[in-house]
């Protein structure tokens, strides 16, 4: 891919996915353009020429026209890496942003259980929160 081609990535506001499919882009520097299918309507309909009638995100297109939906991160990451990308791995804090809702939910059950005094909520909000960055760094 050269400089001047970009990928274009579609996905909504709400969508857990999106977060850490730009974070990743973002980490191995692929020029993206991002739209938010739900202000384009045009767009929603693309994606979901692509997807079988189907609005999923994130939806991503690369210059040579093949695209991934939904990816997992060890897809994008394959994608990535086939195309010539380097992408390093995140530290603490990239982890943590780049998945929202897991770092916000075991936070809340830490929180919750310092509050209530009950170990098992402490434990599974760590747990949590040790997943999404374990997960996050593969």
């Amino acid at each position: 891919m050269t400089q001047n081609e970009k990928v274009m990535m579609y996905g909504t506001l709400t969508c857990p996915m999106v977060p850490p499919v730009r974070g990743m882009l973002d980490r191995a520097q692929v020029a993206f353009d991002y739209v938010n299918i739900t202000e384009d309507p045009e767009s929603r309909g693309k994606v979901m020429a692509i997807n079988d009638g189907n609005a999923s995100v994130p939806t991503l297109v690369f210059p040579d026209g093949s695209t991934l939906t939904e990816p997992s991160i060890t897809v994008l990451r394959q994608k990535l890496e086939s195309l010539g990308y380097t992408i390093p791995k995140p530290n603490l804090w990239q982890s943590l942003r780049d998945n929202p809702f897991n770092s916000i939910m075991g936070l809340a059950g830490v929180l919750f259980g310092l509050y209530d005094g009950n170990w098992v909520f402490i434990g599974l909000g760590l747990g949590l929160l040790a997943y999404t960055i374990v997960s996050s760094r593969r």
